[in-house]
C-alpha cells in the first residue's frame, strides 16, 4: 500500500484506528486525513475526538488559506471548506475521492459543532413533532 504524506507539512501519515475505523494522522503536525465518510462516522462515536492530539495553530492556519493543498490520496487540489457553526473552522475536502483533511485541533471542533443526541434533545425533538 502506498505511504500517504501530509498535504500540509510533508510528514508521513500513520494509521490510527478508533473502533475499527482507520484514519491517517501526520506524525509531525498531527493533522488528520479521513477517507470518504470516516469523519461523519467518527463524529457520532463517543470519545473519537481523542484521535485529534494536536492544538489548532491559528497563525499557520491563516497562512494556509491561500495555498493549494493536494489530496494525499489523489494528488488533486482540495477545496477549502468553511464550517461556521459553534466553532468556525476551515478544512479541506477532495472532490474526487471525498476525503477530508483536518489540521491539528480541527476534528475536535468539527465534532463539537454537532449537538449531542442525549435524552433531553430527543425529548425536545419528540415534543416538536407533536405540534
Amino acid at each position: 500500500m502506498k505511504m500517504l504524506m501530509c498535504p500540509k507539512c510533508g510528514g508521513e501519515l500513520q494509521t490510527i484506528i478508533y473502533e475499527d475505523i482507520e484514519v491517517d494522522r501526520c506524525c509531525q503536525c498531527a493533522g488528520i486525513w479521513f477517507d470518504s465518510s470516516e469523519a461523519e462516522e467518527l463524529k457520532r462515536r463517543k470519545g473519537s475526538e481523542n484521535i485529534d492530539i494536536g492544538k489548532l495553530n491559528w497563525e499557520n492556519h491563516q497562512e494556509a488559506l491561500d495555498a493549494q493543498i493536494p489530496c494525499p490520496r489523489c494528488g488533486i487540489s482540495m477545496i477549502k471548506m468553511l464550517d461556521l457553526d459553534k466553532h468556525p473552522i476551515w478544512y479541506e475536502t477532495c472532490s474526487q475521492c471525498q476525503g477530508i483533511w483536518f489540521d491539528a485541533g480541527e476534528f475536535k471542533k468539527y465534532k463539537d459543532n454537532f449537538p449531542k443526541q442525549g435524552l433531553l434533545s430527543k425529548a425536545i425533538k419528540a415534543f416538536r413533532l407533536k405540534k
